[in-house]
C-alpha cells in the first residue's frame, strides 16, 4: 500500500515534493472531481523545523518557494518547534494555521477554587466563583444548536445529498471547535485573573442518561472542551481538579441538603436556598476542594484527584 501511493504521488504531483504529494493524496483522493485545492497540511517530521521556518516578516517552506518568504501579518509570533502547518484559502485570502510547542508556565499559588459544570441547561458551561458569588454562564444552548442540526441532516440524508450534508458536518464542527476554544478561554482567564483553581467534574457516565434533554445536551463535545482548557490552564500556570459530581444538582451549596430542582431553578427544602440549578451545582462542585494555604486538598464531602496534565518543564502543543 505505502509502495502504491509512493507511486501516485510521483505520477500525478512530479512537480512537488514528497511530503506535500502525500499531503495531497491522503486529503483528496476520495474525490476524484476535485481538481484545485482550497487548503493544504504540511506536516513537520522531526526534521527540527527544516520544512517550514518562522521569520518576523512572515513563513518560509523551502520545500516549495525556496528561500522566498511568504508574507504573514502574525497575531503573535510564534515561539517554539513548529508541528506542522496548515494553509487554507477563505474569500480569496489564504491564512497559516501553525501547530507548535510551548513551554507550560510554573503554577501560583492558589487563593481559591472555581465550579465549572460542562453539562448546563442553555449553555456550553457554568462557572461559579464562591470566593466573590460571581456566577458566568458561558456559551449558547448547545441543546438547540445540535436539534436544528440534526433536522437538517435529516432532511438532506433522505434527498441523498451527500456533498452538502458532508459541507454541514464540516460546519458544524468548526462552529463547536470555535465555542470549545472562546469557553475555554474565558474559563482559563478568569481563574488566572483571580488566581484560582477550575474543579471539573468527571463527565464519564454523561451518555448514559435516560432523559432526553441530557441526551441531546451530551451530543456536545465535553471532551475537547476538557482538552482546551487543560493545555490553556498549562500555559497560564493555573491548576485544574477534578471532582465526583454526584448529586451536584441536588446538592445545596449552603446547607447541602438534597433536594431535586424543578426545571432551571433550585429551591433547598432546609434552608430555602435560592439559585438557578447550573449555578448552584457549580458551587457545589467548587467547594468540594478547598484550598489551604495555597495548597489545594479534598473536601470531606467527595473524593477528587488532580486531572493529567502537563507540569512545569513539559511541552504544551498549541495552535496559533
Amino acid at each position: 500500500m505505502l509502495a502504491r501511493r509512493m507511486e501516485s504521488s510521483s505520477k500525478y504531483y512530479k512537480e512537488l515534493p514528497c511530503v506535500i504529494a502525500k499531503s495531497l493524496i491522503a486529503k483528496y483522493q476520495k474525490n476524484k472531481k476535485c481538481k484545485q485545492v482550497s487548503n493544504l497540511v504540511l506536516p513537520v517530521c522531526g526534521d527540527k523545523g527544516k520544512q517550514i521556518k518562522l521569520e518576523d516578516g512572515g513563513v518560509r517552506i523551502p520545500a516549495l518557494f525556496k528561500k522566498e518568504v511568504l508574507p504573514v501579518l502574525w497575531l503573535r509570533l510564534p515561539v517554539g518547534f513548529v508541528r506542522s502547518a496548515e494553509f487554507f484559502e477563505r474569500s480569496g485570502e489564504w491564512y497559516a494555521a501553525i501547530s507548535y510547542n510551548a513551554k507550560a508556565e510554573k503554577q501560583f499559588s492558589v487563593t481559591g477554587t472555581v465550579g465549572v459544570d460542562r453539562n448546563s441547561v442553555g449553555a456550553v458551561a457554568t462557572l461559579a466563583d464562591p470566593q466573590n458569588g460571581k456566577v458566568l454562564h458561558l456559551g449558547f444552548n448547545p441543546a438547540r444548536t445540535k436539534a436544528g442540526w440534526r433536522g437538517q441532516k435529516a432532511n438532506l440524508q433522505s434527498l441523498g445529498k451527500r456533498r452538502l450534508l458532508h459541507k454541514i458536518r464540516n460546519k458544524q464542527c468548526r462552529r463547536t471547535k470555535y465555542e470549545n476554544h472562546v469557553v475555554s478561554k474565558q474559563i482559563v482567564d478568569y481563574a488566572a485573573k483571580h488566581r484560582r483553581c477550575i474543579v471539573l467534574e468527571k463527565l464519564e457516565n454523561v451518555r448514559k442518561g435516560k432523559i432526553r434533554r441530557y441526551a441531546e445536551q451530551s451530543q456536545w463535545s465535553f471532551y475537547q472542551l476538557l482538552q482546551f482548557i487543560l493545555y490553556k490552564a498549562a500555559l497560564r500556570g493555573v491548576m485544574v481538579i477534578e471532582a465526583d459530581p454526584a448529586y451536584t444538582s441536588q446538592e445545596c451549596s449552603r446547607c447541602h441538603q438534597l433536594t431535586k430542582p424543578n426545571g432551571k431553578k433550585f429551591v433547598c427544602g432546609k434552608c430555602g436556598h435560592n439559585d438557578h440549578r447550573d449555578a448552584n451545582a457549580a458551587f457545589s462542585l467548587a467547594e468540594r476542594v478547598m484550598p489551604i494555604g495555597g495548597v489545594v486538598g479534598d473536601s470531606v464531602r467527595s473524593d477528587s484527584g488532580l486531572l493529567i496534565a502537563p507540569f512545569l518543564g513539559t511541552e504544551v502543543q498549541q495552535c496559533n
